[in-house]
């Protein structure tokens, strides 16, 4: 197989580009990702080979880790469609599935008690703003969790009142 073959995938470059618009590296990309992944799978997803001169080998990515690796960096799942058709169509239930939980978060948070709502804020101020999505998104998946526990338990048995 001749070395100009084993040039980068449509969507390795799209993503590339999308992970340098955002001066990060591919450690940095990887490190973000939903799953252990490193920085030098990364680069030979984005390159699609591995290895240099008579070594070199063609490296695709499964549809479901290209799809993490264009979330990771902001690449929508129009944009990956006319380069990988079934990563495309992952990417767009992991958004799809990332909007419902957000809309069940928010309807969580807004449901909670006010001093509730005064711990998250207060929480949050702490947290880098690039993160306070994701934060604020777990909080309220672990919030709606203990209510629902709490509300399929029985209430704890009270100690009969001593009188007089």
């Amino acid at each position: 197989m001749a070395t100009r073959d084993l040039g980068p995938p449509g969507y390795g470059a799209l993503i590339r580009l999308a992970r340098e618009a955002q001066g990060i590296s591919p450690e940095t990309a990887a490190a973000r990702m939903p799953f252990t992944f490193s920085g030098s799978s990364w680069r030979q997803i984005e390159a699609g080979y591995r290895g240099t001169g008579a070594n070199r080998k063609q490296v695709s990515g499964k549809p479901s880790t290209v799809a993490a690796m264009a979330r990771t960096v902001g690449v929508t799942a129009d944009r990956l469609q006319e380069h990988h058709e079934e990563a495309a169509a992952i990417l767009r239930e992991m958004e799809l599935q990332e909007a419902q939980q957000t809309r069940a978060a928010e309807d969580a948070l807004r449901s909670a008690p006010a001093h509730v709502r005064r711990m998250i804020d207060a929480a949050l101020e702490d947290v880098d703003p690039e993160d306070r999505a994701e934060v604020l998104r777990q909080m309220a998946t672990d919030y709606d969790a203990v209510t629902k526990r709490r509300g399929t338990q029985s209430p704890p048995a009270r100690r009969p009142r001593r009188t007089g």
